[in-house]
């Protein structure tokens, strides 16, 4: 990987450079104020222009992070790179986008189109390094999911997930739809605008919501675990995206000023819950409760081979998506098979937070809490429509 230089001094003495040298520099002038200290670092430090004088007289290179940034994708513009050259060219530039200011300047200077066509590389770990420096350069930076949404991201994510639930290599294509999951993600969260074109712009055949249903219940012969995770990695994005929904909502009521409500406005010409259900994914929601969060083998209190974080990941969307979902209307059968998964989890998870003692490591706590909430949430529905009837 390329060596990343851009800090304002050097240690000429030691050689150190970038947070080294603020930590040793720091550590100097710890406990002593006279200033004495201060001075002497002055003499034995010397500007970024005056080093990099030197160091070009010498032929070593001292670069900016944007100098790199734009080396990268120089040669990225090369026909004759080697797929393999691609995948070091495209980790590298995902290390440095992952900071804000050097997403802004890849982006303002034009550069996305230059990795949205490699999504049409044929090699598949191209593909999937592509769409990680793509997700590291709009994770949690408007301006430039702006710039990407201009520039035509969301048509390429359709396109090649789309693409791959039609590939019959598993292996391959699970790892793209699962990248290209995330990417997604990284574009939509906080960004209502890209969800509105997403899920309902009529030009997406089938739309986002469509699409998504039919990757969480894409059936890989042979390997259900990849079945698993990508019905959960769906299933969290949209749970994470009705959180964000209901908060704005939330907000907007508790603190009326134009700015919040101008927001929940835009979240409310997306309707958001119509097309959830439409989409068919609180059936999706019940299967995966059923199949994804199985109770584990108990030794000496302990379980085995258990994925926790994805049972959390169902646990907590059935909880958020209750009002959603008519879980009343199950049959018996399955009601019964919900219920007696759920009282192992809570049994599990009770032996579990027993040796839990503080704040600070209340997992299992928690998990036992929702659980229980969820089974709770579950038979007040139940019990409800009985009454009702």
């Amino acid at each position: 990987m390329n060596n990343k230089s851009n800090e304002s001094y050097v240690n000429t003495n030691n050689n150190i450079t970038g947070i080294a040298l603020l930590s040793q520099s720091t550590q100097n002038r710890a406990g002593d104020t006279s200033g004495h200290h201060s001075v002497k670092n002055r003499q034995r430090f010397r500007s970024y222009e005056e080093l990099r004088t030197d160091f070009q007289k010498m032929n070593v290179g001292v670069r900016t992070d944007a100098e790199i940034i734009n080396e990268i994708c120089l040669e990225l513009e090369d026909g004759n790179v080697t797929n393999e050259r691609l995948e070091v060219l495209l980790e590298d530039l995902s290390y440095y986008l992952h900071q804000i200011d050097n997403a802004k300047i890849f982006a303002n200077n034009g550069n996305f189109p230059l990795i949205l066509k490699l999504l049409l590389h044929p090699d598949h770990r191209v593909k999937k390094k592509a769409l990680q420096a793509i997700g590291a350069a709009i994770q949690g930076n408007s301006e430039v999911k702006a710039i990407a949404l201009r520039e035509g991201i969301l048509e390429k994510l359709h396109y090649i997930l789309k693409a791959n639930l039609d590939e019959q290599n598993y292996t391959k294509s699970s790892e793209i739809l699962l990248g290209g999951i995330l990417t997604l993600g990284a574009l939509l969260r906080h960004f209502p605008l890209s969800q509105k074109q997403f899920f309902f712009t009529v030009q997406f055949q089938p739309t986002g919501y469509e699409l998504l249903s039919q990757i969480a219940s894409l059936d890989a012969p042979d390997n259900e675990a990849i079945s698993r995770k990508l019905c959960v990695r769906v299933i969290t994005l949209l749970t994470d995206l009705y959180s964000e929904r209901l908060t704005a909502q939330s907000v907007s009521k508790e603190n009326p000023t134009k700015a919040n409500v101008d927001t929940w406005n835009i979240y409310a010409g997306i309707p958001f819950e119509e097309g959830f259900v439409s989409s068919g994914f609180c059936g999706r929601l019940r299967f995966s409760l059923q199949r994804d969060i199985q109770g584990s083998t108990l030794m000496g209190g302990l379980s085995t081979s258990v994925n926790h974080d994805l049972r959390e990941k169902v646990v907590t969307a059935c909880l958020k998506f209750a009002n959603l979902c008519d879980w009343a209307s199950l049959g018996s059968t399955e009601k019964h098979h919900i219920r007696t998964q759920l009282d192992l989890l809570i049994g599990e998870y009770e032996l579990l937070s027993k040796d839990e003692v503080n704040e600070n490591d209340s997992y299992f706590t928690d998990m036992l809490q929702k659980c229980q909430k969820l089974k709770s949430t579950l038979q007040y529905e139940s019990d409800f429509q009985k009454t009702d009837l």
